[in-house]
């Protein structure tokens, strides 16, 4: 019996232990953490289980001696889903780090109520919403990174109360509103690439910061003293790309130039804009005070007892205009009047006999048909547009009577306009027996003009065809130095990049030569809708009938062929539809590649017209190109081929403000769609979804916020 009892008890004994053995209530939670992921493609919560006793061996997860976990850090792990509240229940909670994945929704409130975490970094991913004023609980936080997210909103004044915190970025958000002031004790503060408006606060502290980054806002007003000085002198203070005026401060003189790059009202140094200096006119003697400064700067008349002298002047001046002087002056006048007259006269002239010259040349190029390809492939409204835009360059003329003009004196053959003694150059393999005087025996069809050039298709007598760019003035002014240049941009190879073939060199004039390639360009005059009051999602189908299919066809090769650009340390600069063409099986060929270094550099002169709605923001106010650029101007097509059209200012906005849903998202992104291709979309809803996110994030007014091309085309990749 005893042996029995001695056996039950033996059997009895794990379910006795059970409880003990049983996970705590810190892995209970980060299990809740664990479910509500919804795609963990690195495996990285694969060993968080139920079967230890507490989660303290688990991959990203810390705790202190007796079992408590203080810290999960998870960083780059390519986590998809939302973050529990569970998470901020965890009541020792020291570092939290989850930066650089893909975590969407909001902040979880609990967050919030932990008054021992330290270092909250939840950076680099889709968070939306606000900054609650409860984060004034969080005593002890010391480092708070929630930078690269969607976070709106004003950022809570109490922010500042934290007595612990030492380093904040909320860089690359979209909060709006004020500057905080009071920040007293923080070390670093990034408040960079937001909507800040309003001006720089007086009592905004700083005693120890040793940086300050608030570039990339709309922050207006000057910069005042009582902000400027409170800084430490070997601090760095980036105020770059707002809206500040006036004069910069003594206290920030020795901050680097590009620290206020952007301002265009602000003066003095570092900037090389001098500040202008007032007038210090005084009020001439014994005149009134009531009397205004612009009166007062009128020399006082003389006195009535001192006439004589005045008059006297006034008689010497009338006499020095006898009559001679003043009939020589109506000559000349009426001598003017004639010239003038005469100039006119004989642009009428030249303008009439230009007409009749016009109408000489169409009916000969009408002998010439040129046989488009793309009539085969696409319906007949869109190839007589495309037809159009074969080779359009990056600029075209600014009315129709310049153009009409420059047609007139381009509308030539290339052999009508090269001298003798130039040099053709042969810079690509198997173009090699291509020769000078069949080049311009060849027939030649204008395709395209802008201010600096002229594209022709050259067609020789065996029936191959070429792009012939003719460039007028050129930035290069020496032989050995324009072939380097061309040189260096036939190296670069790729499938979807235009081929460029060679090049002539004359003292006058220059040509460029390219493959010709037949099936115009995405330029399509009739498929790109400006934005306006009538770009409705109802009206803006394009009549250019290309699929869904076609069009991520097109996306993803003018991705491609960047990627690559970028990847040879090179950007483009002028990414738009007219540079991508279309060869006959619609793959798309980036073209002008290195154009601007071989016409006149480019002016800053842009500043002041109308900007291309390809072309990024930033690039109005640096000279210098950046891959960021191109990144812009691919977002800006990839929406224009899902809609149709191109996206105005106001929707990007509307965008950037977070849908309160995934399938509020996607309705939104559905609405935006192309009609003609609408049918389609209704069975990959999520993949067009994904397209809109990638085109917005790529058309992103900041440009650190923008995904590289390599990141572009990776995910144009999964979703195929």
């Amino acid at each position: 019996m005893k042996i029995f009892h001695c056996f039950f008890i033996f059997l009895l004994l794990p379910l006795l232990l059970l409880p003990s053995l049983a996970l705590n209530n810190d892995g209970v939670l980060l299990l809740s953490f664990k479910y509500s992921i919804l795609s963990d493609p690195l495996s990285v919560l694969q060993s968080w289980n139920y079967d230890e006793e507490t989660p303290c061996q688990w991959y990203g997860v810390a705790c202190n001696e007796i079992g408590m976990v203080t810290s999960l850090v998870l960083p780059n792990s390519q986590l998809l889903g939302s973050i529990s509240e569970d998470i901020g229940h965890i009541q020792h909670l020291h570092h939290l780090d989850l930066s650089s994945n893909f975590f969407n929704g909001t902040l979880p409130s609990s967050i919030f109520n932990s008054t021992e975490l330290q270092v909250l970094s939840l950076a680099g991913n889709v968070i939306s919403g606000e900054l609650p004023e409860t984060i004034a609980g969080m005593a002890s936080l010391q480092i708070l990174n929630l930078s690269d997210n969607a976070l709106a909103g004003k950022i809570p004044q109490n922010l500042t109360l934290l007595q612990n915190l030492t380093v904040v970025s909320l860089r690359g958000n979209y909060f709006s509103g004020d500057v905080p002031s009071g920040f007293d004790s923080v070390e670093l503060l990034d408040l960079s690439s937001n909507l800040l408006n309003g001006t720089l606060p007086l009592d905004f502290g700083g005693g120890n910061l040793g940086l300050l980054n608030l570039s990339y806002n709309k922050i207006s007003g000057s910069i005042s003293p009582e902000f400027a000085d409170k800084f430490p002198h070997n601090s760095t203070i980036d105020l770059s790309f707002n809206n500040l005026t006036g004069a910069i401060p003594e206290s920030l003189v020795n901050q680097k130039m590009d620290s206020f790059y952007g301002n265009v009202d602000l003066c003095g140094k570092p900037l090389k804009n001098p500040c202008s200096i007032p007038s210090t006119l005084s009020t001439p003697p014994n005149m009134s005070q009531s009397i205004s400064p612009a009166i007062a700067v009128i020399p006082k008349p003389i006195d009535s007892t001192r006439g004589e002298p005045n008059n006297s002047v006034q008689t010497q001046a009338r006499r020095s205009l006898n009559p001679g002087t003043i009939a020589a002056i109506a000559v000349a006048d009426l001598a003017g009047l004639s010239i003038i007259a005469m100039v006119i006269l004989y642009v009428y002239q030249l303008k009439k006999r230009n007409g009749l010259h016009t109408q000489s040349t169409t009916s000969n190029l009408e002998k010439k048909p040129d046989v488009n390809p793309v009539s085969t492939l696409m319906p007949s409204s869109c190839a007589s547009c495309m037809k159009i835009n074969l080779v359009e360059t990056s600029e075209t003329a600014s009315s129709d009577s310049e153009l009409e003009e420059k047609n007139q004196d381009f509308n030539v053959s290339p052999a009508e306009a090269y001298q003798k003694g130039g040099k053709l150059v042969i810079v690509n393999e198997g173009n090699e027996q291509l020769e000078l005087e069949t080049l311009l025996k060849a027939s030649a069809y204008v395709l395209g003009t802008s201010r600096s050039s002229i594209v022709y298709k050259a067609v020789l007598e065996n029936g191959t065809a070429f792009a012939v760019r003719r460039i007028g003035d050129s930035s290069v002014a020496r032989l050995k130095d324009f072939e380097s240049q061309v040189r260096g941009i036939a190296k670069l190879k790729h499938p979807n990049l235009v081929k460029l073939v060679g090049f002539y060199w004359g003292n006058d004039e220059k040509l460029v030569i390219n493959d010709f390639v037949s099936n115009g360009s995405l330029g399509c005059s009739s498929y790109r809708r400006l934005p306006g009051p009538s770009s409705s999602s109802s009206s803006s189908s394009s009549p250019c009938r290309l699929t869904l299919e076609a069009r991520l066809k097109i996306a993803k090769g003018v991705g491609r062929g960047l990627a690559y650009i970028h990847e040879k340390k090179q950007v483009h600069g002028n990414i738009k539809p007219t540079n991508i063409l279309l060869n006959s099986n619609m793959e798309p060929l980036i073209s002008d590649l290195g154009l601007d270094r071989l016409v006149l550099a480019r002016s800053t002169a842009s500043r002041d017209g109308p900007l291309d709605p390809y072309q990024a923001p930033e690039s109005l106010n640096n000279l210098k190109p950046s891959p960021k650029w191109d990144v812009y101007s691919f977002g800006m097509i990839l929406l224009e081929l899902l809609s149709g059209r191109v996206l105005s200012g106001r929707e990007l906005g509307q965008w950037a403000v977070p849908a309160g849903s995934v399938g509020e998202e996607k309705n939104r992104a559905v609405r935006l769609v192309d009609v003609a291709i609408r049918g389609e979309v209704e069975s990959r809803e999520e993949a067009v979804l994904w397209c809109f996110r990638l085109g917005f994030s790529c058309a992103s007014y900041v440009p650190h916020k923008r995904p590289s091309m390599k990141e572009a085309v990776r995910i144009l990749d999964k979703l195929s």
